[in-house]
């Protein structure tokens, strides 16, 4: 397949490079007037990439996105020389697209698809240069918001009166196409007018649930769907057992070990246990001398800062969070594992509510709170999310240094540590899949679940303020 070259002479519609060429000053005089509106969609995106090393814009006439991109390397590509303005010390404007840029970029932001020859032979291309990480982020209009900009074309003459017809609805079919698929959607500007006061009020009120359909601009989030899974074959897997007066259930651990892959690290975290748990993990590893078994200190805080210590010493580049009430079974971790290797996901949540639990394996107002904050996790993450407080999920630890830079700042510290997990997962553009598991009644000992109605206040807390850091604030 014959795939084309970025260069300016196939890349463009002909009728935009005329119209950025030759109507440059009412393109300016439009961008200083609503400077308000790309400078909220530079926010927004900042928002959505603030961990991203280097950036690539392909743009035409709207460079004003990079302004507020903070990112080591923004490469950028524009339809002219005109609107080649240094918005950011970061900038650099690229004529010809490397492969190599490309495919050392962890961001590609696509702010032309309307302006462009082929926008399927060049999502195609970019796909197949960009790496398996890449996060790519194409803008869009919705279709009511298109056909209303192509009328005030007429009278304002802003933009070329020719160019693509993709609202935000028909592109899907494209990005799969194109092997894509995406992670994340958001919507934002309501009202492009800047009405002091009004304007912020209004697009902040219109990022809420229902509302949001009737935005202005779509940020959509794809990564791609076919990758190479051999380079995950090898990947090492530490398990992050926090423990905390677990001595019953450490002695059970013995069976489950040795049934499985040598190769696996497992970390116990004692988190200042007053049982015999800190003996009972020193037998294990006694017992269980080939395997790669270490003990270290939790910091008696809280179950959260226990895995996150283990998380930091843990030598594995792919992380299981495991608890030592053993509810869940080892068979189906391994086959969770197996869906994260050989898949493109980046974030396994495992979940107890899809399969029969066992007799006793959860409280009827768990069962009611766990339901509850899954259906507000469903809409803070705009898809179906089934259980938020499983202690088991896995993920590559590459990711954890994004996340872990917001641990308990979403609003309230997070004792537990699952919001923490999943949220940052969201925030840092991570493809998240759940993946049922049985869930069977604790062995040994009792639950750490307590203070249901304090938990459920920290909980909700932690919710309503990640909602507000995610799509309302600046």
């Amino acid at each position: 397949m014959k795939i084309l070259e970025l260069s300016e002479n196939n890349y463009y519609l002909k009728s935009s490079i005329n119209f950025f060429k030759t109507k440059s000053e009412k393109r300016f005089n439009f961008i200083n007037k609503k400077k308000f509106l790309f400078t909220e969609i530079s926010n927004f995106l900042n928002n959505c990439i603030d961990t991203s090393k280097n950036v690539y814009i392909f743009c035409a006439g709207n460079s004003i996105l990079s302004k507020n991109i903070s990112s080591k390397k923004i490469y950028v590509k524009e339809i002219d020389e005109k609107y080649k303005i240094n918005y950011n010390p970061n900038i650099s404007y690229k004529d010809e697209v490397s492969n190599e840029e490309i495919a050392n970029c962890d961001t590609i932001i696509i702010a032309d698809i309307e302006h462009q020859a082929n926008p399927t032979s060049n999502l195609l291309r970019l796909s197949q240069i960009a790496s398996d990480n890449t996060k790519i982020i194409v803008l869009s209009k919705n279709m009511v918001w298109m056909i209303l900009i192509k009328i005030l074309k007429f009278f304002f003459d802003f933009s070329p009166l020719k160019n693509n017809f993709l609202p935000s609805s028909y592109l899907n079919n494209l990005f799969t196409t194109c092997n894509l698929e995406v992670v994340r959607n958001e919507r934002i500007i309501a009202l492009p007018i800047n009405v002091p006061f009004l304007t912020n009020f209004i697009n902040k009120l219109f990022r809420l649930p229902l509302l949001n359909l009737l935005c202005l601009k779509n940020v959509t989030i794809l990564k791609k769907i076919n990758q190479d899974h051999t380079k995950k074959d090898n990947l090492g897997i530490s398990f992050i057992i926090p423990c905390k007066n677990e001595g019953d259930n450490i002695k059970l651990f013995e069976k489950e070990i040795n049934s499985s892959d040598r190769s696996y690290e497992y970390l116990f975290g004692d988190d200042k246990s007053t049982d015999d748990t800190s003996q009972e993990i020193e037998k294990l590893k006694k017992n269980l001398s080939k395997n790669i078994i270490i003990k270290y200190d939790g910091p008696g805080i809280c179950k959260s800062e226990n895995v996150y210590r283990g998380i930091e010493i843990a030598s594995g580049e792919i992380i299981v969070i495991y608890d030592a009430d053993l509810t869940v079974s080892f068979e189906d971790i391994k086959f969770a594992l197996k869906i994260l290797r050989k898949t493109n996901a980046d974030f396994v949540n495992c979940t107890r509510m899809i399969y029969p639990q066992k007799d006793g394996a959860m409280k009827l107002l768990n069962f009611i709170g766990n339901s509850f904050f899954a259906s507000l996790f469903g809409i803070l993450f705009k898809r179906k999310i089934t259980d938020t407080l499983c202690g088991t999920k896995i993920f590559y630890k590459k990711d954890w240094k994004n996340i872990k830079k917001d641990t308990s700042k979403w609003g309230a510290k997070d004792l537990w540590g699952d919001f923490d997990l999943l949220i940052g997962a969201y925030k840092n553009n991570l493809k998240i899949i759940e993946v049922p598991v049985t869930y069977f009644e604790r062995k040994e000992n009792e639950t750490k679940m307590k203070s249901l109605f304090s938990n459920t206040l920290r909980m909700l807390f932690i919710v309503l303020i990640s909602y507000y850091k995610l799509r309302l604030k600046k």
